[in-house]
């Protein structure tokens, strides 16, 4: 069995927002030569997530619309780390035939609860 691992920062230059990592994670993929396996991408922070949906920005603005509701249940410090908590910090996904198993609408999106500064994503792949 292989192993491949990538760590990459991003940026949400905005205090929340979002980014499409599915073409770096598909780079990562094709670099690790991995036929059958999985990969798991994950945020390395509290603040942020790491999930699958479709890339259009009225879905995507909608999502933030809904989360920064739900985050009015908790007190302002806390609610970054609320809507990480909601949304998780890592995908994992299928590998086959060498390339994630996405639907056609899937897509791995990055969502940022508290930006303006560098973080970190992981990415890590085992299969043969």
């Amino acid at each position: 069995m292989k192993s491949y691992h990538q760590n990459f920062t991003v940026n949400i230059p905005a205090e929340q927002g979002y980014m499409d990592l599915t073409d770096d994670v598909l780079g990562c993929v094709r670099s690790a030569n991995i036929r059958t396996g999985i990969c798991a991408i994950s945020t390395m922070h509290t603040t942020a997530a790491v999930v699958t949906a479709p890339n259009d920005p009225e879905m995507l603005d909608g999502y933030l619309k809904f989360y920064n509701k739900l985050a009015t249940l908790a007190e302002e410090p806390l609610r970054p780390a609320l809507l990480h908590q909601v949304t998780g910090n890592t995908v994992t996904l299928t590998i086959e035939d060498g390339e994630l198993n996405l639907g056609l609408s899937q897509y791995i999106i990055y969502f940022d609860f508290d930006g303006q500064r560098e973080k970190s994503i992981s990415i890590d792949i085992l299969g043969e």
